[in-house]
């Protein structure tokens, strides 16, 4: 008899893109055959985001659409948007099963109940407050070159405008030696970069050490040649996991340090942790050891009571540290934070101003740094075709080179030269692979 077919979409962070990879093995495991989302299947699986109002209206569209490529398919919610909403996403008919995150290693089992017609379609969120660490470990990652490793999930903070907490629980960390097997298993399938990713990886902590101890026990895995940090908080930025970073040749030289303002007032009010001072104090532990490294940035406009000296501040500081990229969006209210219930909102034609000018300031950012690096070499993982006779990759410092090349070289380790940056790519010439 045919295997029955899954499709999965994720929507969202790099923790989700970890857990689809989880959920498509467990598929596989009980019987199901993976095709693209693209493709009809007799199951779509959508693991949704909730983050802004824009993720929950994206997650809504994947399941709609996933509806339309087969009108009978058994469609799946799952992620933080089901966890967060059940009752939204399980009025929609076009879904037959919510599944919260607490409920993710249930998915097979609970699809095939639906597919055997034992049981109707459900609702299957069990509450986050007393969740156990779920891996969902992964053979590979299907697709890419990088893959991502789930070490955390859950945050204990409670930032005002953030349903991060209620969709994914209090913070928790996976055993030491289950992250470096992962890496391990990972590594033998052929990928030479992991992304360390959870919800606080900073918070990251274990019988066997903290995210420092980590990091050196796993560039020290065969076969693995980079090891890169997800997001990190300012206050996870330790001076040991900057001097880490700085020394460890397998690590990445890039950070990502979620910035959300530059005004002190602003992050007050967020119920963020650090000033703007602590903030910079942090990134340059590592930027002014490593002057190439990459750093990026979110950075939130029109949070409510936000003035026009709060936003000049912040531009003023997006103007004076290296970024190299910087991801700005608006002020979306979450229903139950306390955000939501806040006066002060700032008109949508404000915010579009000032996301506009930020984004800006980051383009400007960008191509300053690309162009600085003309005539350097870097190493660059590729990750697959870019054209006719163009591959593209990423750099250990976030760069992403195009160069002449053959979808062989998908996975391997290029030294490149960098020749010329412009609005959007960055060209360079393959010098030849590394061993």
């Amino acid at each position: 008899m045919k295997a029955p077919t899954v499709g999965l979409a994720t929507v969202g962070c790099k923790l989700n893109q970890y857990e689809t990879q989880g959920l498509a093995d467990l598929m596989e495991s009980a019987g199901f055959q993976v095709v693209p989302f693209s493709e009809p299947a007799d199951v779509y699986i959508v693991n949704t985001c909730t983050v802004t109002s824009r993720s929950d209206s994206r997650s809504r569209q994947m399941l709609r659409r996933a509806a339309r490529a087969n009108p009978g398919a058994v469609v799946v919610a799952t992620g933080c948007y089901a966890q967060r909403d059940a009752e939204a996403l399980g009025a929609m008919p076009e879904v037959a099963l919510v599944a919260g995150n607490s409920d993710k290693g249930r998915v097979a089992a609970l699809v095939g109940e639906i597919l055997s017609a034992r049981k109707p379609p459900r609702v299957a969120v069990g509450p986050m407050a007393s969740a156990a660490f779920e891996a969902l470990d992964i053979r590979r990652f299907r697709g890419h070159s990088r893959a991502f490793v789930k070490i955390q999930d859950g945050c204990d903070r409670r930032c005002a405008y953030c349903a991060v907490p209620d969709a994914r629980g209090p913070e928790r960390s996976r055993p030491f030696a289950d992250v470096v097997l992962q890496a391990e298993r990972l590594a033998a399938s052929g990928h030479r970069e992991v992304v360390l990713t959870g919800v606080h990886i900073g918070a990251y902590r274990s019988p066997g050490g903290g995210l420092t101890e980590l990091l050196r026990a796993l560039v020290a895995v065969e076969g693995l040649e980079r090891v890169r940090l997800g997001s990190l908080e300012p206050r996870e930025l330790t001076p040991e996991l900057a001097s880490a970073i700085t020394s460890l040749d397998r690590v990445a030289k890039h950070l990502h340090v979620p910035l959300q303002s530059g005004s002190d007032g602003v992050l007050a009010a967020m119920g963020r942790d650090y000033t703007r001072e602590g903030y910079v104090a942090a990134v340059r532990s590592v930027t002014d050891r490593a002057a190439t490294c990459g750093l990026g940035a979110d950075v939130m406009v029109g949070f409510p009571g936000e003035t026009d000296r709060d936003f000049d501040d912040t531009l003023a500081l997006v103007r004076d540290l290296p970024f190299t990229y910087l991801h700005v969006f608006a002020f979306s209210p979450r229903s139950g934070t306390e955000a939501a219930a806040r006066t002060g909102r700032v008109p949508p034609a404000v915010k579009r101003a000032r996301s506009r000018e930020l984004r800006e300031v980051g383009r400007r950012k960008s191509l300053e740094f690309r162009r600085s690096l003309v005539g350097s070499t870097l190493d660059v993982l590729v990750e697959g075709a870019a054209g006719a006779g163009l591959v593209s990759g990423l750099s250990s410092n976030y760069v992403r080179l195009t160069f002449s090349g053959e979808q062989a070289l998908a996975g391997r380790i290029v030294a490149v030269r960098v020749d010329r940056a412009d609005g959007v790519l960055t060209w360079g010439t393959a010098l030849g692979e590394r061993p």
